[in-house]
C-alpha cells in the first residue's frame, strides 16, 4: 500500500477530537477513491504513519463501520468496505423516507432565516454545477449542509440523530450519483423546488418532494451499477 500520507489529506495539529479527525480523514479519502474497496488499514501502520496513538485510530475504524466505510477485524485492522447495489438500495430507501417526514415535520417551523441560508447554499452549489472545472467535494458538502438544515428543523433528536448515520451511509454513493453519473443540475433544480414547498408550509407536498428527491438518486445509482456489472 502506498504511503498513507500521501493518500489521506491528515493535519494532527488541528483542533478537534483526535477520533473524529482521523475518521474524516480517511471517510474524504475512501469517498474521494483514494483508498479502494478491498484496501487493507492495518491498525499499527497507520498508526505510525499518522502520528497518532492506536486507541483513537480504533475508535475511528469502529465509528467507520458503523457508517459502512469499513470492516472492522479486530486482530487484523481494518478493510475499506466494498460498494454494493443492495447496501445502496435499502439505505436509500430508509433514508429518503426518514428525511421525508423530518421535512414534513420541519415544513410548519421552519424559520426564514433557515430559508434564506437553504438558498444560499443552493446558489453555491449553482455555481459549481454551471462551472467547467467542478468541485465536486465541495459540492457534496454543501448538499449534505442543505438536507442537515432542514433536517435540523424538524424538533426530533432521535429522527435527527438517525438520518446523520444514514448520511453518512450514503456518501460514498452520493459522490458516484454527484460526479461519475454527473447530477449536479438536477440536484440543483429539485433543491429549488424543495425551497419553494417549504414556503409555501403544505406539508403533504413537501413529503412527496423530498422522498421523490432520495428516490431519483437511488434509481440513478441502481442504473449505474447495473451497467458496471454487465460491461
Amino acid at each position: 500500500m502506498e504511503n498513507i500520507q500521501n493518500l489521506i489529506n491528515f493535519d494532527v495539529k488541528q483542533i478537534r477530537t483526535l477520533r473524529d479527525r482521523i475518521s474524516d480523514s480517511i471517510r474524504d479519502s475512501i469517498i474521494e477513491g483514494k483508498l479502494v474497496p478491498g484496501e487493507r488499514l492495518a491498525e499499527p501502520d497507520v498508526a505510525n504513519q499518522l502520528g497518532v496513538s492506536r486507541t483513537p485510530l480504533r475508535e475511528a475504524f469502529l465509528q467507520l463501520e458503523t457508517e459502512g466505510f469499513l470492516t472492522v477485524n479486530p486482530r487484523k485492522g481494518a478493510v475499506v468496505s466494498a460498494l454494493s447495489l443492495k447496501d445502496a438500495e435499502e439505505t436509500y430507501q430508509i433514508k429518503s423516507s426518514l428525511e421525508a417526514l423530518a421535512a414534513r415535520l420541519a415544513v410548519k417551523c421552519i424559520d426564514i432565516k433557515v430559508i434564506e441560508k437553504l438558498n444560499e447554499i443552493n446558489n453555491e452549489m449553482r455555481i459549481i454545477a454551471n462551472s467547467r472545472e467542478k468541485d465536486y467535494k465541495e459540492f457534496l458538502e454543501l448538499n449534505a449542509a442543505f438536507h442537515q438544515m432542514i433536517n435540523d428543523s424538524c424538533g426530533n433528536e432521535k429522527l435527527k440523530k438517525t438520518i446523520i448515520v444514514l448520511r453518512n451511509q450514503t456518501l460514498r454513493y452520493n459522490y458516484i450519483y454527484l460526479s461519475l453519473i454527473s447530477h449536479l443540475e438536477e440536484s440543483v433544480m429539485e433543491h429549488d423546488e424543495i425551497i419553494s414547498v417549504l414556503k409555501s408550509e403544505d406539508e403533504d407536498k413537501i413529503e412527496i418532494l423530498v422522498k421523490n428527491h432520495g428516490e431519483n438518486a437511488r434509481k440513478a445509482l441502481k442504473l449505474f451499477f447495473t451497467k458496471q456489472a454487465n460491461n
